[in-house]
């Protein structure tokens, strides 16, 4: 999964430096800011947060009918209510998208009439995509619930792609400058929930349209989702807050967080995301046969391959933010200011990494045993210390404050999840944690001394080969990690080694 995650998130750091060079600071405003909603359907649902009630459901009624005939009928169910639902959804999103982006931005925001209007025209082409990445998530927890990872974590590939191929169509193309942004967008929806059709249809799991809508077990996969959806729909909520508060900021504000977004979500992607949809399944399974041992190691060993893994990260992003921001973005219409600012919020994000990433492996301990009540109160606290917090650090900081509220509320959420899981859930043992962080700690301390020799290398380098030199940084701190890691006697380097594909 993991490995198709990676695939997909190269493929979105080529299309955003194509959307930094390519489009000034106007129009990358405007197309983050309608794809902001859409996007939120994407990260609600998309990575796997639909799939926290089904997949116990699925799984429980697949135990108990071998011939799978209750899971696809269940799976039918979910499949024509959904359509329904989202077909609404859709429709009123397109016709009242004024009102609604009146409603996520600030008023100096829609005084720019020019970007106001680009912005409204992009968010109507758009807000399909929102009908075929919901579809798109939907498959996707059948496939996960079916043990198949790799290629839905995969299919996200195909939305890049052609948002790459959009982005470099020539101008002339199209009715207004920017619209192959959007158009982008919604093919690519499209593709990716086609590809994962075509493999339901080749596992006989396509789901079909049904007049039975409302079966009981219809009823229990509900009642789980709703308090579920909401629960991460507050903790996404927050992009729409920084949405708002960036909107009242100097132009390029909202397109600064996007870009330091888009770094973040590569290692968070690549690992929390994976192991949280990967756990959910494993954990789900052993819940329902009563095997509380099991469920609580095979926690505490995700919990701490998210830390190993995350670490490193979190600490390379802080360190090399500029340097990493100047090879990949500083071209075209990227300024050296554009630089700056962005670094200074990933930065900030790379705080809140290990924080996030401990919070997406957290969350399916609660869902596996169909809780999704706790996470969802915890998660309005969280999203509440936020919007309280934000006005003030704005003051103080402006756009950085902006970013370091979300850090506190991320806080939050990550130590409340923690100290009430043992109450609803066999947990984790803090005891078996401390050993383990402690060996990622000092492997984390050879790696930031490593990561020194980029001041060295780019003054013997130059500017021309700062890429290089950059690459050939990663790779010393990549060695020192990993190689103070198997020193210390780190287990998770054995069990990388024993999942990694021939």
């Amino acid at each position: 999964m993991a490995s198709g995650t990676l695939t997909s998130r190269i493929l979105g750091l080529f299309r955003d430096i194509a959307l930094g060079a390519l489009f000034d600071r106007a129009v990358t405003d405007a197309w983050t800011a309608a794809f902001r909603v859409p996007n939120l359907f994407r990260r609600l649902l998309g990575e796997g947060s639909l799939s926290v009630s089904f997949i116990p459901v699925f799984m429980q009624a697949q135990a108990e009918d071998s011939t799978g005939v209750r899971g696809r009928n269940l799976v039918n169910s979910i499949y024509s209510l959904l359509l329904i639902v989202l077909g609404v959804v859709t429709l009123l999103g397109i016709v009242y998208i004024e009102p609604l982006f009146r409603l996520l931005l600030a008023d100096d925001y829609v005084l720019s009439a020019e970007k106001w209007e680009l912005t409204l025209r992009m968010g109507r082409i758009m807000f399909g995509f929102v009908f075929f990445v919901c579809t798109y998530a939907f498959y996707m927890g059948i496939l996960n619930a079916l043990g198949s990872f790799g290629l839905p974590a995969l299919a996200p590939a195909l939305l890049n792609v052609s948002m790459l191929v959009f982005t470099f169509m020539p101008p002339q193309w199209f009715a207004v400058h920017g619209d192959g942004l959007a158009w982008g967008v919604l093919i690519g929806g499209l593709l990716q929930a086609l590809l994962l059709a075509v493999a339901l249809k080749q596992r006989n799991y396509l789901p079909r349209l049904q007049t039975t809508l409302w079966t009981p077990e219809v009823k229990a996969v509900v009642r789980g989702m709703l308090p579920g959806l909401i629960g991460m729909g507050l903790l996404q909520f927050s992009t729409l807050v920084n949405l708002y508060f960036a909107s009242s900021l100097p132009q390029g504000s909202i397109s600064y967080i996007y870009w330091a977004d888009r770094l973040l979500e590569l290692p968070l992607s690549l690992i929390s995301v994976s192991i949280g949809a990967a756990l959910l399944p494993t954990l789900s399974d052993f819940a329902n046969r009563g095997l509380k041992e099991k469920f609580q190691q095979t926690a505490e060993e995700s919990f701490l391959m998210n830390l190993f893994l995350a670490w490193p990260a979190a600490l390379g992003l802080y360190i090399l933010a500029e340097p990493i921001i100047e090879a990949l973005f500083l071209r075209g219409k990227f300024t050296v200011q554009d630089v700056k600012m962005t670094a200074l919020i990933l930065r900030v994000y790379a705080v809140s990494l290990l924080l996030v990433s401990c919070s997406r492996v957290l969350m399916p301990l609660y869902y596996a045993v169909k809780n999704t009540k706790v996470p969802m109160v915890l998660a309005l606290v969280s999203l509440a210390a936020h919007v309280s917090l934000a006005p003030l650090l704005m003051r103080l900081w402006g756009l950085e404050g902006l970013m370091i509220s979300g850090v506190v509320a991320a806080f939050i959420n990550a130590v409340l999840l923690m100290v009430l899981l043992k109450k609803y859930s066999p947990g984790i043992r803090l005891s078996v944690l401390l050993r383990p962080a402690m060996k990622f700690v000092l492997a984390g301390a050879g790696m930031v001394i490593s990561l020194q020799a980029y001041e060295l290398l780019r003054v013997q380098t130059g500017r021309g080969l700062q890429m290089l030199a950059l690459f050939i940084t990663i790779l010393l701190a990549v060695v020192a990690y990993f190689g103070l890691a198997y020193v210390l006697g780190c287990e998770q380097i054995s069990r990388i080694r024993r999942s990694s594909p021939p």
